[in-house]
């Protein structure tokens, strides 16, 4: 099977959506093509609307309103599993932009780049061809110097990798014990360097499950079906966590929708 180097995702809401602790956890780009976004960074409130991309890199967490204006609200999304050249890293901007606002303004340009990517998700592409189309969109990310916004830095921390490779099947029933096995490394030792990254294997499977439940509520209302999507067998326990993440129960998301 073709592994994706691009995941994409789309969210919309007919009323406001308030959210919190949503974790991106790999670089991503979100395009909000109808309503607005409000975004609290750096204690800061941001709006995003069609003009600009809310640029996030890996390993944050965000809390924001979708506001929807005449119509319903509507973003998508871009989700980047391979980084860019290595020396394009090295020469992209600051190491560390965590105060710089994370604001692209849309292009023409940079807006074909996102729609070719976008339909690309759907097309069953060869990794090396995903990854021609891929550094293009990169190319232009590039020549606007705001690379350095997806990717301050060119090393994967412990707990960006491990997000990632739990993203790949939120549901399954992953323990400490076989991850680490998986990552070449003792329980101990996975514990131990995630403590060290201020978390926790159970906060970022927990939180990697509940964003992929964001994304399943898109097309499901059955709350059950998705909690077990989701690697959870109790109904109950799953509107728990939500809650405990996101500060609104499952049945006041969809009622959102």
């Amino acid at each position: 099977m073709t592994r994706a180097l691009v995941k994409t995702g789309q969210f919309r809401g007919v009323t406001k959506q308030a959210l919190r602790n949503v974790l991106v956890y790999a670089p991503t780009v979100i395009w909000v093509n109808r309503g607005l976004k409000q975004l609290w960074w750096q204690d800061c409130s941001r709006q995003y609307s069609s003009h600009d991309w809310l640029v996030v890199p890996a390993s944050h967490s965000l809390t924001f309103v979708n506001e929807p204006s005449q119509t319903d609200f509507f973003s998508r999304t871009l989700t980047f599993l391979e980084p860019p050249p290595y020396e394009w890293l090295e020469d992209s901007g600051p190491v560390t932009p965590i105060a710089e606002e994370p604001r692209l303004s849309v292009t023409p340009q940079l807006a074909y780049c996102f729609d070719v990517l976008y339909e690309m998700a759907g097309k069953s592409l060869s990794e090396e061809t995903q990854k021609q189309f891929l550094l293009a969109f990169y190319a232009e990310i590039r020549k606007a110097n705001a690379l350095h916004l997806l990717f301050p830095g060119s090393d994967k921390s412990l707990s960006e990798k491990l997000a990632s490779y739990l993203s790949l099947n939120p549901g399954n029933a992953h323990s400490v014990e076989s991850v680490a096995a998986d990552f070449s490394m003792s329980s101990a030792t996975l514990k131990r360097k995630l403590a060290a990254e201020n978390t926790s294997f159970r906060h970022i499977l927990t939180n990697v499950r509940m964003v992929y439940a964001l994304s399943l509520m898109q097309n499901s209302r059955s709350q059950l079906n998705i909690a077990l999507a989701c690697g959870y067998q109790s109904e109950a326990r799953f509107s728990q966590r939500f809650k405990e993440v996101f500060g609104l129960t499952p049945k006041e998301y969809v009622q959102t929708l």
